[in-house]
């Protein structure tokens, strides 16, 4: 069976290859099966009024531009956008990836 280390692996080769339908089509049924195993793997996701009940302000920590951005947004919706960017991390960048998720742990 084959596991997730193999399958971003593929699909960083695919990523790279030249345009054509028959490298989307690859690549369609990689993400596919990436998709399926993080699904397998993931803890069901809480609902979003737990993120919505989070008592601290954006404000307190800092004022960066994301943090400016995601001020006055929908958690729900801004938790989507930072999962999808972390999926691309982990596929493009392991190392950081892995460091990232080595800080929020140890929190």
């Amino acid at each position: 069976m084959l596991d997730q280390k193999e399958i971003d692996l593929e699909i960083a080769k695919w990523e790279y290859l030249e345009s054509s339908y028959e490298n989307y089509s690859k690549l369609a049924d990689l993400y596919t099966i990436r998709d399926h195993m993080r699904q397998e793997q993931a803890p069901p996701t809480p609902p979003a009024s737990l993120y919505a009940a989070a008592p601290v302000s954006v404000e307190s920590y800092g004022s960066s531009d994301f943090l400016q951005a995601v001020r006055e947004k929908d958690p729900e919706q801004a938790w989507e956008i930072m999962d999808d960017l972390m999926d691309t991390l982990h596929t493009v960048n392991p190392r950081a990836y892995d460091g990232v998720m080595r800080k929020i742990r140890s929190i």
